[in-house]
């Protein structure tokens, strides 16, 4: 390194001397001081150039080892640099040669250090003292104080000073400015006092809690803020402090207003070195808003437990996935008293809700079960939170039960419009289509957008509609609802029937905001519907009207007559002998000879008259506008003549005979179902006059209809009440003479009437169906008698019984004849059963299977009324028969009568060739007698024989008869 010229050390050395005066330690400035004398008396002597070397090395070496930077620099770059500033800056001393400014100078302060340099040079400062910083080789920050004058070496104007590292105290008070900074800005109010409590400072929040300025309370006691003696003394708080270094707690003061302020204070004891106090440091927060804060928040959570105990909604808390809590809402919601009465299964439900990781905010909706067993649909609103410290959940639960039925019937009729097969519109109030369905397009034609936005047709027709439409619109406002019949049109021009519904819909004002129709295709239904009318009023055989239809149009037909003043007549027709016909030739052919009896009708009739089958074969004419009787008579004799032709079915000649019983309107009757009956009164009365004839109705008629419903009353009480009886009829041996057995017929002993024949209620309970047990009691009163009869030894071979077609087709005929001879011992050989011809013929397969079954039992099988049913001879042998019996029909004849002698002569050969007994029936003349004797029939009975007449009586001619002597003879 250069070193400086003698005189600039000189220079050099004094300026460092004096500019580190302030810094140096006594020892080190007295070795300068005596350095800088030696130079300077050595150089005013003179001496040699050794000497003043040696001088001038004594001078370098105080500048050396200098503890402060000593420089020596021009306008940028340091000229010198002692070893006290290379080690400040933390480079080589040689680095120092020739260093720019801008290397060890902080960026930041360059300027202001080239500033003032500059101004030294110029001449403007002598001195110059002030700090910047510098930077330091490790890249460090470091501070530094300069002071510098200006000095002339070798013509040249420099700068020469020292530089103090000041970082050490720059960091010091930075710290302490820092404090101060903090000190004052702290929000708690902060004091210091003296030993003896004298506030010695203050911070602002300190002022303005005490509500004084910094002025007025510097310097008073700390006592004087002292609220009152209830709080603890701050006297009492100092000496615990002092004792114990530190004390905390709460501290009421009171500001210069009177404001008292609830404080927390924590005042510490400082200490010296001799550990006595010196000063105490008193920090006070504020209490009174956390206090009011405290208080509202009291506030605020009793009002939020009135809340949520007085909630209309359901409230809940869940932790850790159990229910910790319920309000009395929910509760209320689920039907239960008490948290704890909740079953598992609801407890459960709610847990769930409890999904730690979830969202924060929760929302499900989720099925319960109610206490009273049915379902109850909640919503849970719920939110994470901290409970009594721990996460939990806490959530509203609405009930929602209305809504989720209210969504389920909407999609359901949602479903329901979409998928209806009925026809469906929505319109608004002005009937302007706003929705339809599928089935209205598949209905009409018309597409959703060929229709919404159109006026309905169906709601606002015009021209003839209008006066419907217009009565449609009148129910609708006034019922809100209407339904019926309208035509209307299809997109393709085609007129269709339909029955619409509509329904007014109203807003929450009342008023009709949409109209809902519902309408179906009414083409297959009313063909349908036409098509049941059809057949619910009409014969399905024939095609007239049937009972119903019938009493209906003559109902209108009497109506119409009352308001034009007419006359009608009702004529009741019956075919006569047709059940014979059915029975013998079956259904079929008897369902044909009824149509042809309809055609036969109708070609007597106009085409207005009325014609209706009542059910079987009795069928009623309506003659509507007549000019009298005479009218009724000419119609009732035509019919009359056209039934007594023959007809002909299924190659079979067939005859038939009406019975036709005539009413008068009004004289007859005023109503539909009084004609009907006085009618039928008649009819019946012409059957009883010998048939195929008319009668017309007269009061007379009435009293006998009158008996015959008082006739069939009794009948169902004459069983019970022991009111029938037997008569028996004999039966004798043409060639002996002899009665060999009797025919039992039953007979009624009426308690008002007196005794009845069977013609008079046989028919009866042949409707009404108490024959077959009037039957099973004539079977066991028979055999009964019977067994009577042979105990008293009178010889009698059989007793024969009549069995009615129902009781034979009963299926339990074979159980009854076997209790009745059980019951009365009377050997089963004694028993003869006689059937009709008819009877047989209605099923001949089954007649056969329980003929044979009792024939099995040794019953005696008879057919009687033979010759006047349809059987065959071939079917007639399939039977297992014991006798034919000759209907009477046939006996009267005899003997003058040749077709009535080859019908029996034929009937007796063919029983002799099947080896059956012949009996005859209705012998009343000893011609008669003699006749079949002749012929070869065994036996007859009739009333030359014998009348009918009790068991006694019978019982007493047996045993007073002699052999030979016919019954009847004298």
């Amino acid at each position: 390194m250069n070193r400086p010229l003698p005189a600039a050390y000189l220079g050099l050395l004094a300026t460092a001397a004096v500019l580190a005066a302030p810094w140096l330690p006594w020892w080190l400035l007295g070795g300068l001081a005596l350095g800088l004398g030696l130079a300077v008396w050595g150089v005013a002597k003179g001496s040699s150039a050794q000497a003043e070397a040696g001088a001038l090395d004594h001078l370098a070496g105080f500048v050396e080892q200098s503890l402060v930077g000593v420089y020596l620099l021009d306008a940028d770059r340091i000229i010198y640099g002692n070893q006290a500033m290379a080690d400040m800056l933390g480079i080589a001393r040689e680095a120092l040669s020739d260093l720019p400014l801008s290397q060890i100078i902080y960026p930041a302060d360059l300027n202001l250090v080239r500033e003032n340099v500059r101004r030294r040079l110029s001449g403007e400062l002598r001195s110059l003292r002030y700090g910047f910083r510098f930077l330091r080789a490790d890249g460090t920050l470091g501070h530094c104080e300069v002071h510098s004058r200006v000095t002339q070496m070798q013509g040249r104007a420099l700068v020469v000073g020292v530089m103090i590292d000041v970082s050490e105290r720059a960091e010091a008070q930075q710290e302490l400015a820092l404090y101060a900074r903090a000190f004052e800005a702290s929000g708690e109010a902060m004091l210091v006092t003296t030993a003896d409590g004298r506030i010695v400072a203050l911070n602002p929040a300190m002022q303005a809690l005490a509500g004084q300025p910094r002025e007025a309370l510097l310097g008073q006691l700390a006592l004087s803020l002292e609220a009152d003696a209830a709080s603890a003394g701050l006297a009492q708080i100092i000496q615990a402090a002092e004792q114990a270094g530190r004390w905390q707690g709460e501290y009421c003061l009171q500001s210069r207003q009177g404001l008292r302020h609830s404080t927390m204070l924590s005042i510490s004891a400082l200490r010296n070195a001799e550990q006595a106090v010196t000063h105490y440091v008193a920090i006070l927060s504020d209490l009174s808003q956390a206090k009011a804060a405290e208080r509202a928040l009291q506030e605020s959570e009793r009002k939020f437990r009135a809340f949520v105990e007085l909630s209309l909604v359901g409230i809940f808390v869940i932790q850790a996935g159990r229910l910790v809590y319920a309000n009395p809402k929910l509760l209320e919601m689920l039907g239960y008293a008490s948290l704890d009465a909740l079953p598992q299964r609801t407890l459960s439900a709610l847990s769930s809700l409890d999904t730690a990781g979830e969202p924060d905010s929760l929302r499900y909706t989720f099925r319960l079960e109610h206490c009273a067993g049915h379902a109850l649909w909640l919503e849970a609103h719920g939110r994470h939170f901290d409970y009594e410290g721990q996460p939990a959940v806490i959530g509203t639960a609405l009930d929602v039960s209305q809504r989720v039925e209210s969504e389920r019937q909407g999609r359901l009729a949602e479903r329901v419009f979409e998928s209806a097969s009925e026809g469906i519109l929505i319109t608004d109030a002005d009937n302007c289509i706003v929705a339809v369905n599928p089935a209205f397009t598949r209905i009409t034609g018309y597409e959703p957008a060929d229709a919404l936005g159109k006026h309905s047709r169906m709601l606002m027709g015009q021209g003839s509609r209008a006066a419907f439409n217009q009565d449609m619109r009148e129910h609708l406002f006034r019922d809100g609802y209407w339904q019926g019949e309208m035509r209307d049109r299809r997109k393709n021009g085609e007129w269709y029937p339909v029955w619409m519904s509509i329904s007014a819909v109203r807003d929450e004002a009342g008023q009709i905001s949409n109209f809902v129709g519902v309408f179906t295709d009414y083409t297959s239904r009313k063909e349908t519907e036409n098509r049941l009318h059809y057949l619910a009023n009409h014969d399905g055989l024939t095609g007239l009207l049937n009972r119903h239809g019938l009493l209906s149009s003559l109902r209108h037909e009497v109506e119409q007559a009352r308001i034009q003043r007419e006359q009608l007549a009702v004529l009741f027709l019956d075919l006569d002998r047709f059940k014979a016909i059915n029975d013998t030739l079956g259904h079929g052919a008897g369902d044909r000879l009824l149509v042809a009896a309809t055609e036969r009708l109708r070609y007597q009739l106009k085409n207005r008259d009325l014609i209706g089958r009542l059910g079987g074969d009795e069928f009623t004419v309506v003659l509507d506008g007549i000019a009298g009787p005479e009218v009724a008579v000419e119609v009732a004799q035509r019919v009359v003549r056209a039934m007594a032709q023959p007809f002909v079915i299924d190659g079979h000649e067939m005859f038939v005979t009406a019975s036709v019983g005539v009413a008068l309107y009004p004289g007859d009757g005023a109503d539909a179902q009084t004609l009907l009956k006085n009618a039928d009164i008649a009819m019946y009365q012409a059957k009883e006059r010998g048939r195929s004839t008319y009668q017309f109705f007269d009061k007379a008629m009435n009293a006998q209809a009158f008996e015959h419903l008082l006739l069939e009353n009794s009948l169902r009480h004459a069983l019970d009440r022991g009111e029938f009886e037997l008569h028996y009829q004999p039966q004798v041996a043409t060639q002996s003479g002899e009665i060999v057995g009797v025919e039992a017929l039953i007979r009624w002993r009426h308690p008002e009437l007196g005794l009845l024949s069977p013609a008079k209620f046989i028919p009866l309970a042949e409707q009404n169906g108490l024959i077959v047990a009037i039957g099973s009691w004539v079977l066991e009163e028979a055999c009964r008698q019977g067994r009577a009869w042979l105990d008293a030894g009178l010889g009698l071979q059989h007793i024969a019984v009549n069995l009615s077609a129902r009781q034979f087709a009963s299926g339990d005929l074979l159980d009854t004849v076997d209790a009745a001879l059980l019951d009365s011992q009377l050997p089963a050989a004694m028993l003869e059963l006689e059937i009709t011809e008819s009877t047989i013929m209605q099923n001949p397969q089954e007649a056969a299977v329980l003929l044979q079954r009792l024939r099995e039992r040794g019953v005696v099988l008879s057919i009687d009324d033979f010759g006047t049913g349809h059987s065959s001879l071939v079917s007639l042998k399939q039977y297992p028969l014991d006798s034919l019996k000759i209907d009477r029909g046939f006996v009267q004849g005899l003997p003058n009568d040749e077709d009535d002698q080859a019908i029996t002569e034929t009937i007796i050969a063919i029983a002799r060739k099947m080896r059956l007994k012949v009996v005859a029936e209705g012998v009343e003349t000893p011609e008669q007698l003699a006749y079949l004797r002749d012929a070869g029939c065994e036996l007859a009975q009739g009333y030359l024989l014998g009348r009918p007449q009790p068991a006694y009586v019978l019982q007493s001619l047996l045993q007073r008869r002699e052999p030979g002597q016919l019954p009847g003879a004298n």
